[in-house]
């Protein structure tokens, strides 16, 4: 079963609107990821209210819950409202960052890690942002060396989605130093004016159901994106 809307993959922070070479910066092969994301798979996903499923019809059912269902994948799902690679969320302790909970899953043995979000360090400067997200993204990389890691970065409803650009810039630096496949939902422009309202949960932070079978749909097909062998060139 396939979620079957469109994904949008950045390999590296920033790329041109030419066709180029596919650069290798990920250490991630197409078989790699192939493998990582078949059916049966065991997956980690570490991130914020959106991974939890704030906004959904129990507000606990997002589009990690969904595309772990569609993939069959045995998944492990690490939710926390408010938190990212810097916030704490209202538990205000650094044990809820995602780095310190990527450490506390050292017992799993992932194929597939993902880390998703970013939003909620809207606060904290560029420098910081970049340097805890390739920090972040290094351990998950040192912690399960056969494993396959994946950033996704912020991603909202519109309006609010047009306030996370320099966010999104940050972790698309980091993930690019760490060496890690970054998924970009508002350079894909996955929400926009004329379908955010649909998507839209109802405080306009959150995605509603259609919103997050939505999203993980889009992942899902960034995720295949990232599977499908380079053929030498990259057009964008």
């Amino acid at each position: 079963m396939t979620l079957g809307v469109t994904g949008f993959l950045v390999m590296l922070p920033a790329v041109s609107d030419a066709c180029q070479p596919v650069p290798d910066s990920t250490h991630v092969s197409a078989a790699q990821v192939a493998d990582a994301i078949g059916r049966g798979s065991d997956v980690l996903i570490v991130g914020d209210s959106y991974t939890t499923g704030r906004g959904s019809y129990d507000g606990t059912h997002g589009w990690a819950q969904d595309l772990v269902t569609a993939r069959g994948w045995n998944g492990d799902i690490d939710g926390l409202p408010g938190t990212g690679y810097v916030a704490e969320g209202r538990w205000a302790t650094s044990r809820t960052t995602y780095e310190s909970r990527i450490r506390a899953h050292a017992d799993l043995h992932p194929a597939l890690v993902i880390v998703q979000g970013s939003q909620n360090d809207w606060s904290t400067d560029a420098a910081t942002l970049t340097t805890a997200v390739e920090r972040t993204l290094r351990t998950a990389r040192d912690q399960w060396p056969e494993a396959v890691v994946v950033a996704v970065g912020p991603s909202a409803p519109e309006p609010r989605a047009d306030s996370t650009a320099g966010i999104s810039a940050a972790v698309a630096a980091g993930a690019g130093a760490a060496g890690v496949p970054y998924v970009d939902p508002l350079a894909g422009q996955w929400f926009t004016r004329m379908n955010s309202a649909s998507y839209a949960a109802g405080d306009g932070e959150h995605l509603n159901d259609d919103g997050y079978l939505y999203l993980a749909g889009r992942i899902e097909d960034a995720l295949q994106e990232l599977a499908t062998p380079a053929t030498g060139q990259q057009c964008v």
